[in-house]
């Protein structure tokens, strides 16, 4: 599967083929602004706001967690009292199965990065972000490693959240998938396809109730994990309830750790 995956993450020549062909009826434009000539500009790549992995929350990803952030204090499974003295209130300490990282934050040219390539179909993308969410867990396995240690170097695995079977059959392809195999070509580690996505509604119109009673049992264990750590990827943390689950799900089959790591943190 490892060196499916690995093929699957270089260009054909049919695929660059039909790139430049594409790129003479419809040039490159920027996915942040639309400027034509390169498909992620300078001036946009400047205003990604990255998130630091030293103040972050490592609970939910959100990017201050030096205090409880609002999306933990929100779940009412612990309080800013709870956390062990000396220690951020969202420390390791607090997610002793799985710690939570997001490269940027959800703003400026990313919502529209996100929706070129989800929405849009503009896969190329998915070298861009997958770049940007390497280079983001290995500075904070090298700023943070009281926090975040171990998170790419130590895993065994890369899984990714999948879509729907109606979400793959609107777009024709699982964007995290490959992201993935795009992550996991450049950091030399295998993917493992483990989870399936049941149920066929978008959740980016639901509030935070709704997505966290939608996302209970939807994903399902496909292969296996016993015993492995694992690195989670997905596109966009909102409430954190579909990481959640996913995690869950794969602790359940007897995963030893599932760590996450996002594109994106709404906030």
């Amino acid at each position: 599967m490892e060196d499916a995956h690995r093929e699957a993450a270089v260009p054909t020549w049919r695929q660059r083929m039909r790139e430049a062909a594409l790129e003479v009826i419809s040039p490159t434009r920027c996915a942040g602004c639309e400027r034509p000539g390169t498909l992620l500009c300078d001036g946009c790549i400047a205003r990604i706001t990255p998130i630091d992995p030293v103040h972050a929350c490592t609970r939910c990803g959100a990017p201050f967690g030096d205090v409880l952030c609002t999306e933990c204090a929100g779940d009412g499974a612990f309080a800013a009292s709870d956390a062990p003295s000396g220690l951020h209130a969202c420390a390791p300490a607090c997610e002793p199965l799985g710690r939570t990282l997001a490269a940027t934050v959800f703003e400026g040219p990313v919502p529209r990065i996100v929706r070129a390539y989800k929405d849009a179909g503009e896969r190329r993308l998915a070298q861009p972000i997958a770049e940007l969410m390497l280079d983001a867990a290995e500075h904070a396995e090298a700023a943070a490693p009281e926090r975040y240690g171990g998170l790419l170097s130590a895993a065994d695995a890369i899984v990714f959240v999948p879509v729907t079977a109606a979400a793959f059959s609107r777009r024709g392809f699982d964007h995290m998938e490959l992201v993935a195999s795009t992550f996991a070509h450049m950091a030399e580690k295998p993917v493992l396809d483990a989870l399936l996505k049941h149920g066929k509604g978008d959740q980016r119109a639901l509030g935070r109730a709704e997505r966290q009673k939608q996302a209970r049992g939807l994903y399902e264990v496909v292969e296996p994990v016993a015993g492995k750590r694992l690195l989670l990827l997905d596109d966009v943390i909102t409430t954190g309830a579909t990481l959640r689950a996913a995690r869950a799900s794969l602790l359940q089959a007897g995963a030893a750790r599932v760590d996450a790591l996002a594109f994106a943190r709404v906030w």
